[in-house]
């Protein structure tokens, strides 16, 4: 029986790192690849809630009404905070939305709809005016004017590209009673609470997080959270109050 050359060897074990090695590869790509966890929690609020302020209207009334109602806080019956922005930090991921998204900000009935908004950078804003009378769409961020345009009666959408993360509050220089919110993000790792204090954060990836949770009115909280695998975990979170 011939000895197998040294040849022969050279041959198996190279072949066999480049396996490894493959294997490897595709292992990481997996794992690169795999979804990550889901949060879904609940935000509550059991403080004191804050009356509703009452606005005179005196003008356009024909459109607006007569009065303009604030709540400052709006909970479910068993407390859940509505209108509230989980976002997630210093996590650094691509958006998911695409250029050609639109996130919609309507002028109806002199109220902004949604009066509290979540978007991401590269996303377009487009204000809408639905009303049959003039409105002027203010929209700041800390730092400067991002949007100022006359809106014509029910007149075709103006957009414009989100180009920094940030909050951005919305006006109405003819109608000082309106006020809305729009919180920017470059991550995708954001959503708002429903009317249950409900929400739902996909794709996190495992690890200890930072999650920041704002209300208009009752400010931001933090909350440290470790997600150990790829799995759906259960959080709530009690607001304080002010």
């Amino acid at each position: 029986m011939k000895t197998p050359s040294r040849y022969y060897h050279g041959n198996i074990i190279l072949l066999t790192s480049l396996m490894l090695i493959l294997g490897s590869m595709i292992t990481n790509a997996q794992a690169d690849t795999s979804p990550g966890a889901t949060l879904e929690g609940r935000i509550l609020y059991r403080g004191a809630i804050p009356p509703a302020k009452t606005q005179a209207i005196e003008q356009d009334t024909e459109t607006c009404g007569t009065t303009n109602k604030i709540f400052p806080v709006v909970v479910s019956q068993d407390g859940g905070l509505a209108h509230a922005v989980v976002s997630v930090e210093g996590l650094s991921a691509p958006p998911t939305s695409s250029p050609g998204d639109l996130l919609i900000i309507r002028n109806e009935k002199c109220r902004f709809q949604p009066h509290i908004a979540v978007g991401s950078v590269k996303e377009h804003l487009e204000v809408q005016n639905n009303d049959p009378i003039l409105h002027n769409t203010h929209i700041r961020t800390k730092k400067r004017a991002f949007f100022n345009v006359v809106l014509l009666p029910q007149s075709q959408g103006i957009k414009k590209v989100l180009k920094e993360p940030g909050l951005m509050t919305i006006e109405c220089n003819k109608h000082p009673f309106m006020m809305g919110y729009v919180q920017v993000f470059d991550h995708p790792f954001y959503t708002i609470t429903d009317s249950q204090g409900a929400f739902s954060l996909p794709n996190l990836p495992p690890g200890t997080h930072r999650l920041s949770i704002w209300h208009k009115t009752l400010g931001t909280v933090h909350q440290t959270i470790t997600i150990s695998q790829a799995n759906t975990a259960d959080l709530t979170i009690e607001f304080p109050a002010p």
